[in-house]
């Protein structure tokens, strides 16, 4: 049986969370949650920016399955959500892959009955648990190599001033999107909620006034003659900090001032510092190398499209009692009476 957390399941899920697999590894390495702590603190399911903690309990179903839970929690203002952790680890007893299909499924499904369009995964690509995403209808639709600043290089006296950056403002909103339009393959764009139609409502073409700028992301952007050539978004987090670029990443000398600012901002905190660099981005990792990054690993990013559902309002009186009529209980005659006589 899968149902949504409740307090008598605390000790449940504080043994489960030592077994736990981080499913979203941009979340894990900047702003780590320990997964009860996390559900303490979202006693209604995706309230807000809060998240949705759902536990799996199988030992009275005779069906051989481990106990386990799968956590989400939703982008603040968005109709998305990351899931965060899932538990327990593949590999350590058999069935595990069943259990995880299960949660999955009704995570999924929980979260269209409350309007949320997409659900997002970030773990490394040859990781086991990449593949039960694949066969959960997780689809990948874009990889990234992850590097990570040398600890030892922070100092960056020796570098000139990016006198051309500066922090990014809501008025950017509209450049922002031309440069995502431009150099953020289609798919990328529809996957991650950036693709904008051309003719579709005002009030959805400036999707960059919030795009990813919920959960202490702030931006910095790349401004010469009036033209804004390149931006980073910066994720805080109080274990590490994560860059995302937007931009022509040939343009290494733009890139570079971004980064340059990015890290005298950064640089006091002493946390590790992280970038995804994706294929259309692949210049970008000779300027990340040059700055003292170095590969870690290769991630995949997953999304999932939830099934909303739509409710409809009755649109006249003759349909709702067409709809909730039932023979031999309720009268089904609603049209006029005939008069005696009349054929």
């Amino acid at each position: 049986m899968i149902r949504p957390f409740r307090l008598r399941d605390s000790y449940l899920l504080q043994k489960l969370a030592r077994q736990s697999v981080p499913l979203h590894l941009e979340r894990h390495l900047t702003q780590p949650r320990w997964p009860l702590g996390l559900a303490l603190s979202s006693p209604v399911p995706w309230y807000g920016g809060g998240a949705a903690t759902f536990v799996s309990r199988h030992a009275s179903d005779n069906a051989n399955l481990p106990d386990g839970f799968v956590q989400a929690s939703k982008h603040l203002g968005r109709s998305e959500a990351d899931v965060r952790y899932i538990a327990p680890r593949l590999g350590r007893r058999a069935k595990t892959v069943d259990t995880w299909r299960l949660l999955l499924e009704h995570l999924v499904e929980h979260a269209g009955d409350f309007g949320i369009q997409r659900l997002y995964a970030c773990l490394p690509a040859e990781d086991d648990a990449a593949a039960v995403l694949a066969s959960s209808g997780f689809a990948s639709y874009v990889r990234e190599s992850l590097f990570r600043l040398r600890p030892s290089a922070l100092l960056l006296d020796d570098a000139p001033d990016a006198v051309h950056v500066r922090p990014q403002r809501e008025i950017d909103s509209i450049a922002l999107q031309r440069l995502s339009d431009h150099y953020t393959p289609p798919v990328v764009q529809q996957a991650e909620g950036a693709l904008v139609k051309e003719n579709g409502p005002a009030d959805q073409r400036l999707i960059f006034q919030n795009w990813r700028q919920s959960e202490r992301m702030e931006g910095l952007v790349y401004e010469l003659n009036g033209d804004i050539l390149g931006s980073v978004r910066i994720r805080r987090g109080g274990k590490g900090h994560w860059l995302h670029f937007l931009g022509d990443a040939t343009r290494q000398d733009v890139m570079a001032q971004l980064l340059t600012q990015a890290l005298r901002y950064l640089q006091q905190d002493g946390l590790p510092i992280y970038c995804g660099v994706r294929p259309y981005q692949s210049a970008l990792g000779a300027v990340l190398v040059d700055r003292a990054f170095e590969p870690v690993t290769e991630l995949a990013r997953f999304v999932k499209y939830a099934a909303v559902r739509v409710r409809e309002p009755a649109t006249s009186k003759k349909r709702l009692l067409a709809e909730t009529t039932f023979p031999g209980v309720i009268s089904t005659d609603v049209g006029p009476k005939s008069k005696p006589g009349a054929r």
